[in-house]
């Protein structure tokens, strides 16, 4: 068949690898792709967001299934146009696609369904939200409803804080729309990590957990970033736990099933593992980044037959599925000044294309140059965590870049 992956960055770049080598595929077509995918795929420039455009790239090239990486396009209807057009899309359509676009729907689906979850109020009163806050203790959690690139949760310490995101999302419209209503709830205390799922609506097939390193410098300080690294499997998490997790996943399914959104897709379920129990945090919609770039290499099964049979609901089809034991391990290099103020446009020397992604790259008169925040994503496979770690950090070797940045204690435990 011939494929279209919608979006260019590393966790593009790991779907566009891990079905290169499928016996159904036929040709591979990425919009808009980057310089290291395109020694994959056929890549298409244009803007992702613009569903016309994406609906005529699938005609002229006669594609018959479309993978959308990013959540901007799925909230966007992407998937919705595709079908109408009887082309099949790995990714859910707008309605189901709220569980992310929408805290307020994802709060209202798991308080309806009972799955455990922070608890919460909903505003579009900034006085109000501000009243709510008399009766509640800090830290607390504000959070806009819509996408906010994300930056639209904040954790207060104090009322001084909670107030001033109030007052930012509510009155003077930091967040566009995404903060014209917003959530407030509780600060869940415990261990942060994150569950994926592939499902068809019905089934459900688990690709396991996987740790990420938000913050931007090494023991975690600093501020958050989009993920400085990430590893899978997690070791603290047992197989009780997990089935536990599973079923709440699994919940959830059924849930948005009831409320007639069919949730086909993958769906990253991330938690707070409390002392009363794991507690849903958010959902996402789509493959996180950079626990993609750990999570496929550790698929045994045609990953492109997967994609297809979910978004034909046809899941149950999928036989001796399997995830190797082995450890991933992925070290995001970074530009210097990301997040605040990345510097770009300084060239990059790879010596090796193996196990290296690229996120934020671009190419020059044959040259490479950096030309976003988190530009080089490095791989690292082992029967332990510690020699995959090992082999990430060597690749880095490979790597000429004098503006490089990067985190030095990815999947060291004790620095989690």
């Amino acid at each position: 068949m011939n494929v279209l992956v919608i979006g260019g960055g590393g966790r593009e770049h790991a779907i566009c690898l891990s079905i290169s080598n499928s016996n159904l595929l036929d040709e591979l077509y990425c919009v808009p792709g980057n310089p290291g995918i395109e020694n994959l795929a056929t890549c298409i420039p244009g803007d992702i967001m613009d569903n016309d455009f994406i609906l005529n790239i699938c005609k002229e090239h006669s594609i018959d299934f479309v993978i959308v990486g990013p959540e901007a396009p799925l909230t966007n209807g992407v998937t919705d146009i595709l079908q109408n057009e009887n082309i099949y899309v790995f990714g859910p359509d707008s309605k189901a696609a709220e569980l992310e676009g929408s805290k307020i729907f994802m709060k209202d689906l798991c308080k309806k369904y009972e799955i455990p979850s922070a608890d919460y109020e909903t505003f579009s009163d900034a006085d109000s939200a501000i009243s709510y806050l008399d009766s509640k203790t800090l830290p607390i959690v504000v959070k806009a409803n819509g996408l906010a690139a994300g930056k639209g949760v904040i954790i207060a310490n104090e009322k001084s804080q909670a107030i001033s995101a109030i007052n930012d999302m509510l009155i003077n419209n930091k967040f566009g729309s995404a903060g014209s209503s917003i959530v407030i709830e509780e600060f869940l205390e415990g261990r942060e990590t994150s569950f994926f799922i592939i499902s068809d609506g019905n089934t459900v097939l688990p690709l396991g957990f996987a740790q990420d390193y938000k913050p931007i410098f090494e023991g975690n300080k600093g501020p958050n970033t989009g993920g400085m690294g990430s590893y899978s499997p997690v070791e603290y998490v047992d197989k009780t736990l997990e089935n536990e997790i599973l079923s709440l996943a699994q919940k959830t399914i059924d849930s948005m099933n009831n409320e007639g959104c069919t949730y086909r897709g993958v769906l990253y379920v991330g938690l707070m593992l409390t002392e009363n129990g794991p507690k849903i945090l958010e959902y996402n919609v789509r493959f996180g980044d950079p626990e993609c770039q750990v999570l496929l290499p550790r698929i045994k099964n045609d990953l492109l037959e997967i994609l297809y049979l979910s978004s034909k609901g046809e899941l149950n089809n999928v036989t001796n599925y399997e995830l190797y034991p082995d450890s991933t391990i992925c070290v995001v290099v970074s530009s210097p000044g990301y997040p605040e103020k990345p510097i770009i446009g300084s060239e990059i020397v790879i010596k090796t294309n193996h196990n290296i992604l690229h996120a934020g790259t671009e190419k020059k008169n044959n040259k490479l140059y950096s030309k976003g925040g988190r530009v080089l994503n490095i791989l690292g496979k082992g029967s332990t965590l510690s020699i995959a770690r090992d082999e990430a950090y060597k690749l880095i070797n490979d790597i000429t870049w004098k503006d490089m940045y990067y985190r030095r204690d990815i999947g060291l435990i004790e620095n989690e």
